[in-house]
């Protein structure tokens, strides 16, 4: 399988994550500091300077506002860090990022399979045989509940602690309708000689979830919902049941090379 992965994409997404949640420990700092201010200038005596009356005013108010700042950016950069960062994942050894999960579990498709990463309209894609498969990747740990087109996660006390951290499972099948509308879209300023035939080419998609620790409760739902270990199977299913003309293929692939943003001479294989 060659791989199409942004990779700066990526990493700068990860430095962002990292500077918010770092930048929302030193807003905490600040809050911590600042309750120190009766010790430094006690309200019942005048402050030595401006700044000292100023915070002798202010600082439950400086104090509230970094408590609520602090965990605010702490936990947005939590999200980011959470989605683009390597990390230790259940039932594994190995350290990757949520991408890197996605690879792996198509490990051993031939050179047939092209996986774009961040690189197209569609953060998560797999074009083969049967198609463009779009993925709609979700890592969160936790209870799902999925019934028809809709998507919901029980209330659970766990969760109001993270809520600006974790990904969340969203709406799987929305976020797939407009992915896959950019990308008819991007299809059609093809070359004449091969767009026709591109509109022709079906799309294929599921909702991936990495985690193993999520606990899925699944009744008909609009797309298939998978772990991360049934991916392949079901793309070789899917290979079964639809083919694509290997001509087709590979000027679809090479279209879809030619215009994403992978790194050239880095992450494409």
């Amino acid at each position: 399988m060659k791989v199409y992965r942004n990779l700066k994409t990526i990493q700068s997404k990860e430095k962002f994550g990292r500077r918010l949640s770092l930048a929302g420990l030193l807003v905490l700092m600040l809050g911590l500091v600042v309750n120190f201010t009766p010790n430094w200038f006690p309200p019942d005596q005048p402050a030595p300077h401006a700044l000292g009356a100023f915070l002798q005013q202010y600082w439950t108010y400086i104090s509230m506002a970094s408590l609520v700042g602090g965990f605010l950016l702490a936990s947005m950069g939590s999200y980011y860090i959470n989605r683009f960062a390597r990390r230790r994942w259940p039932g594994s050894k190995l350290i990757e990022r949520p991408d890197e999960v996605l690879e792996r579990s198509m490990k051993g498709f031939d050179d047939k399979y092209a996986y774009f990463s961040y690189s197209l309209p569609a953060p998560y894609m797999l074009v083969g045989p049967s198609g463009i498969t779009i993925l709609a990747a979700r890592s969160d740990k936790g209870r799902v509940v999925v019934n028809g087109d809709k998507w919901r996660e029980p209330f659970s006390l766990s969760r109001i602690f993270t809520v600006f951290a974790r990904e969340g499972v969203g709406n799987p099948v929305r976020d797939i309708a407009e992915q896959e509308q950019k990308l008819r879209d991007l299809l059609a300023g093809a070359d004449d000689g091969v767009k026709d035939a591109f509109q022709e080419v079906p799309f294929n998609s599921a909702a991936v979830f990495l985690n193993q620790d999520v606990q899925l409760e699944v009744d008909n739902p609009d797309v298939p919902v998978l772990r991360a270990d049934q991916l392949k199977d079901f793309v070789r299913k899917r290979g079964k049941e639809v083919k694509v003309q290997p001509s087709t293929l590979r000027e679809l692939t090479d279209y879809l090379v030619s215009v994403s943003d992978y790194e050239k001479g880095g992450e494409g294989e």
